[in-house]
């Protein structure tokens, strides 16, 4: 579930989908290449397909830009996991051996070298091209300081003021170490700077090529939401979004997060709605309400007005870069 009110969409093909029944295990201490292997044909790769014959010239240049954005999140997505995972996946690359190019797969297939099937146990050695590497994923992913505690944390967040609390605990905030050893609070648009200045002029770019309102007033507020820091008025023009390109971009989802819970990871999912399956839903939309009003629980955790803020939509994925879950 994302953080903010966002639509239902049922997505046509994934890039890599989990194989039933999987059974989390431990990965190997130093994985072999045929254990990697293994390990990978738990999940049961499928071809993305989408056909763009039918759109505008000007929405599939947009759709050009928003794969070339997409491939940016990659780059944040991996960053945000762990601080090291960058070198370490430029270190793998070089590595051209069966176990290197095993291990390579395995990372790319992870975002990072810690797998996501076995209780974030790594399967790489402790040490490789001069990293450490941990032999679990840390909690707080490439959020908070290295090593830090959430006692400390937690301690130190206490003694800020309410404004200061309310900023460090926020969604799309880091937690650094400043210069002179303290704890700081740094907005993601200040620590992220170089990436996200590429993602909005990238957005823009495909805003003025798309010839659908709604779709270029969406990719425009993102675009300044990278920038400010402030992502309330694009992601209302993310719900509103009615276009044959849908978009999902941005800080989403905070289970990357596991110390607290509290920072958004990048995301990127660039798809075509597909308008005669999504109309196959509107029975179903229309009686979401009353699913709602059945659901086994008591009235007070019910939504009483779930209809109006859940449109269903039926997408063809052709790009997608998004966070794991541990679970």
């Amino acid at each position: 579930m994302k953080t903010i009110l966002a639509p239902f969409v049922l997505c046509a093909a994934i890039g890599a989908a989990v194989a039933p029944t999987v059974q989390a295990q431990t990965a190997p201490a130093v994985a072999s290449a045929d254990q990697l292997h293994a390990m990978a044909k738990r999940f049961a790769p499928v071809e993305l397909r989408a056909d763009v014959a039918h759109l505008s010239k000007g929405d599939r240049a947009a759709i050009a830009k928003l794969i070339e954005a997409a491939k940016i999140v990659d780059t944040l997505q991996l960053r945000q996991r762990w601080a090291h995972n960058e070198a370490l996946w430029n270190a793998l690359r070089k590595d051209t051996t069966p176990l290197g190019r095993a291990r390579l797969d395995a990372f790319w297939l992870n975002k990072g070298p810690w797998s996501n099937l076995d209780n974030n146990a790594s399967f790489m050695p402790a040490e490789y091209a001069g990293i450490r590497i941990p032999a679990q994923k840390p909690e707080g992913a490439n959020f908070y300081p290295q090593g830090a505690t959430k006692a400390s944390l937690e301690n130190w967040m206490n003694g800020l003021a309410p404004e200061q609390k309310k900023e460090a605990q926020w969604f799309f905030t880091v937690i650094r170490t400043g210069p002179d050893g303290k704890l700081r609070t740094v907005k993601y648009s200040e620590e992220y700077r170089p990436e996200l200045e590429q993602l909005a002029k990238l957005l823009r770019e495909a805003a003025a090529a798309t010839d659908n309102a709604s779709l270029k007033k969406f990719l425009n507020l993102r675009a300044d939401a990278f920038l400010s820091n402030d992502y309330l008025a694009s992601d209302f023009a993310w719900m509103d979004l009615d276009a044959p390109v849908d978009v999902t971009i941005g800080p989403y989802e905070t289970y990357n997060d596991e110390l607290f819970g509290y920072k958004a990871a990048f995301e990127a999912y660039v798809s075509i709605r597909d308008p005669q399956e999504t109309a196959k839903l509107d029975f179903f939309g229309k009686h979401l309400q009353e699913l709602e009003d059945n659901l086994p629980l008591d009235k007070q955790y019910r939504n009483p007005k779930v209809g109006a803020i859940a449109p269903m939509v039926v997408v063809k994925l052709f790009s997608s870069v998004r966070s794991f879950s541990s679970s």
